[in-house]
């Protein structure tokens, strides 16, 4: 709870997006809140105080980017992730990338290793925490990036050259 501040300064309903996640200022009877998106639930109306899988999201992704000492691009729990339809059921998957891409559409395409599904289908990065949370650590990838994943661990991460930037690091 924030009650060091001066009540002035402080705004109801302020908010700032820190990566992944959205931080919001909450007026209560003592003070102020800080709240994020519920993921558990509908993070588009619902919200908690319990900021943990808002920071473990930020850790997961800043400590993949540290790892390979490269700067990333944003990614909002919001954004839209493109699929091939049931891919993330599958042990061996790829992510890439692209680097053009509309407002709330993350660039990210999952598909499968063997690549046998033409039809597609699209989540909302933050559903990926239910249904493959292994992937969340790599969401902040600059564009142009290629990732493989082999039962839920990274085996490779291609850079925009095609050079292989995992391998080697400690995960």
């Amino acid at each position: 709870m924030l009650t060091k501040v001066e009540d002035n300064k402080l705004v109801d309903g302020f908010s700032i997006q820190v990566g992944w996640s959205l931080f919001i200022l909450s007026k209560c009877e003592d003070g102020y809140r800080i709240i994020v998106p519920d993921y558990t639930k509908n993070p588009f109306k619902d919200t908690t105080e319990d900021l943990t899988i808002a920071l473990w999201v930020q850790l997961e992704q800043v400590h993949c980017l540290r790892q390979l000492n490269i700067e990333g691009e944003m990614i909002k729990f919001s954004d839209k992730i493109v699929t091939a339809k049931n891919v993330l059921q599958l042990d061996e998957v790829y992510l890439q990338r692209a680097s053009d891409c509309e407002k709330g559409d993350s660039a990210w395409y999952i598909g499968s290793v063997e690549e046998t599904e033409d039809e597609l289908e699209a989540f909302y990065a933050y559903q990926l925490l239910k249904i493959r949370p292994s992937i969340i650590q790599v969401l902040a990838l600059p564009y142009e990036y290629l990732v493989v994943f082999e039962k839920g661990k990274i085996k490779a991460i291609l850079d925009d050259k095609d050079v292989d930037v995992w391998n080697g690091v400690i995960n």
